[in-house]
């Protein structure tokens, strides 16, 4: 929190802690994760997920309801029927109820007369056979827990691209800044060189020719400058696409606010990607595959319950509640029993609906088995990319450190008048070339680390 605020007031007010100051790769990382719209909306997948299961809970809601019916013809009470019912279900094949029912009339069926105070009754309702090991409550819960693990997922997915995609313009940010030094350095060196020719030129001790040399070098620094600076304005454009304010308001990096060196960015990166297991089976893209198969798996399931028949057995027990006053009685003689029979002749539909299951499975297990592949093809690349890029960074240190010694000693063999404006500024053209190829080697290489980091994340989200 310290360096999240610390980061915060460095860029937008950074008059107050002087003309320049450096936004670590480490801030960064935490304004990121703390403010940027995406993760947040991302971090709104965790209410999605809990909401998923309260839907799925509420497929055991209890519900009560009561019905009335009645007519009234002629000033005769035809009949007047009430039931009211609380019914509880459970997540086994079994489900009860609490009800009571009270009819009245004239012309009241038979089967519905009832003593004057109204009967109490308690059902249980059994399925047999379809429904007994699954059934529609239980795929409810099943796939609410399901859906809320593909909500866990989809978020994970979006952090994971967001953070690599803002380490990957921190990186660009870095080595374009880097350039840019390196470009600033070599104008400084031209121009006071170029002044310093001219002043020799008008005391007669330089020709003509060496300042039309030193000028077009001049120009050649001065482009390389504008180059560079333009393509550090895209760069940092790029980077203000992930500051924001924990308002939720853009931030625009200011020009005194500096990235840290690439070779920090690159060591900093290395140990953020390091010990990356081949445990594939956690990224979160082959876990959404596996959600997907598990949730079809789930819908064949239910789909194979209607192939068996339909047996559902349902027992009401029966509390007399008097006639003419209350008087509670009951008998295990008093009850109602029924049963329903259906048997699927053909049952094309759920046939089918199976069948499409099953080929939609194997399909997504190609595909995990592919990504998986991917993944692993993913990491030997980058292993193999690291060892050649570490043993290109070795050379490019000594090609810089070869450079910087051979220029240094042409310009002391140029200030004792033992060389030439063009064997000088090749010399420099030289170093500058080896320095830009040693920001290029370290880029090359962070971007590396950034992909590691990326199989490493699949593994820890």
């Amino acid at each position: 929190m310290h360096r999240l605020l610390s980061s915060l007031i460095t860029i937008l007010f950074p008059c107050f802690i002087g003309a320049t100051d450096t936004l670590t790769l480490v801030e960064f990382q935490d304004i990121v994760v703390a403010n940027h719209p995406l993760i947040k909306s991302a971090n709104l997948y965790e209410e999605v997920a809990e909401s998923y299961l309260i839907k799925g809970r509420g497929a055991l809601d209890s519900k009560f309801y009561t019905d009335f019916d009645g007519k009234q013809f002629k000033d005769i009470n035809y009949f007047r029927r009430w039931n009211s019912e609380l019914k509880i279900p459970t997540k086994y094949p079994v489900d009860f109820a609490l009800g009571y029912e009270n009819n009245t009339g004239e012309f009241i069926n038979n089967d519905n007369s009832v003593p004057s105070n109204g009967l109490l009754y308690g059902t249980i309702s059994i399925s047999v056979l379809r429904g007994l090991l699954f059934d529609e409550q239980r795929f409810a819960l099943k796939e609410s827990e399901l859906l809320a693990d593909k909500s866990q997922i989809e978020k994970e997915l979006i952090v994971r691209n967001i953070i690599i995609q803002s380490l990957n313009a921190y990186v660009d940010w870095s080595a374009t800044h880097g350039r840019m030094e390196i470009v600033n350095a070599f104008l400084d060196r031209v121009l006071e060189r170029h002044n310093f020719i001219k002043q020799l030129y008008e005391n007669g001790d330089k020709p003509a020719i060496d300042t039309i040399e030193s000028r077009i070098n001049l120009n050649t620094a001065s482009k390389a400058k504008i180059a560079v600076a333009e393509e550090l304005l895209m760069k940092r454009q790029k980077l203000n696409m992930f500051l924001w304010d924990n308002s939720g308001e853009p931030v625009v990096l200011l020009e005194g606010i500096v990235p840290q060196k690439i070779a920090v960015v690159t060591d900093e990166l290395f140990a953020e990607s390091f010990q990356v297991s081949q445990n594939w089976h956690t990224d979160p893209i082959i876990r959404k595959k596996q959600n997907e198969i598990d949730q079809i798996n789930l819908e064949n399931r239910l789909e194979q319950e209607q192939l068996k028949p339909q047996l559902d057995i349902k027992l009401n027990t029966i509390h007399n509640l008097g006639d003419a006053e209350l008087a509670y009685s009951y008998t295990i003689q008093d009850y109602k029993l029924g049963a329903s029979l259906a048997v699927p002749i053909t049952n094309r539909k759920s046939r089918g609906q199976i069948k499409l299951n099953e080929t939609i499975i194997d399909q997504n297990k190609l595909d995990k088995e592919y990504y998986q592949y991917e993944l692993q093809n993913m990491y030997d690349m980058l292993s193999r990319a690291q060892i050649l890029n570490q043993e290109a960074l070795i050379i490019s240190e000594e090609k810089v450190e070869n450079s910087e010694q051979l220029y240094s000693a042409e310009r002391l063999k140029f200030d004792l008048g033992e060389s030439s404006v063009f064997l000088l500024n090749s010399r420099e053209r030289k170093l500058l070339e080896s320095e830009t190829e040693y920001i290029k080697t370290l880029k090359a290489l962070s971007l590396i680390y950034t992909e590691l980091y990326f199989l490493k994340l699949g593994q820890e989200l």
